[in-house]
């Protein structure tokens, strides 16, 4: 049988051990809070033109056309953690100019002119999926949408 004395040390040492695992706890999630995840995206263009003789296809709401242009980000898929930097280094290689905006993180448009990498940081502080687009690229008359995803997952 322990003395009061015995019963209080033992007692402070478990409240110790319990403080340690608490803080440590809250290190490892503010450490994996702070990850930083970079993605290399590039601007990419699909085009089709008909061949003499071939039939046209349909596009969407200008019925049937002979050519089609589309823009895309490569990748068009990101996955993160909730918590994360995000940091998109995003080359224009096709396409004259395009103007990327991600409205759910609070980032406003940034121009990017052919030739030209940017970098755009932000944190996904909300679990979901999330567009990324070019606002110049919205609809389909305008050889889009342009759009890629962010999925965040929540932790």
């Amino acid at each position: 049988m322990l003395s009061n004395s015995g019963m209080s040390v033992w007692r402070v040492g478990l409240l110790g051990v319990l403080i340690g695992l608490l803080v440590l706890s809250c290190g490892l999630r503010t450490a994996q809070a702070q990850s930083v995840k970079e993605f290399l995206l590039v601007t990419g263009e699909w085009s089709w033109k008909a061949k003499e003789g071939e039939a046209p296809v349909v596009d969407r709401n200008r019925g049937a056309v002979k050519e089609i242009e589309r823009y895309t980000f490569d990748p068009p898929f990101l996955v993160v953690n909730r918590g994360d930097t995000v940091v998109l280094k995003i080359h224009a290689l096709k396409g004259a100019k395009h103007v990327l905006e991600i409205k759910d993180f609070g980032v406003g448009e940034t121009t990017i002119n052919k030739g030209e990498e940017k970098t755009i940081r932000f944190v996904a502080n909300k679990a979901g999926t999330f567009k990324f687009l070019c606002t110049n690229h919205i609809n389909a008359e305008k050889e889009g949408p342009m759009v890629g995803y962010i999925y965040v997952i929540g932790r």
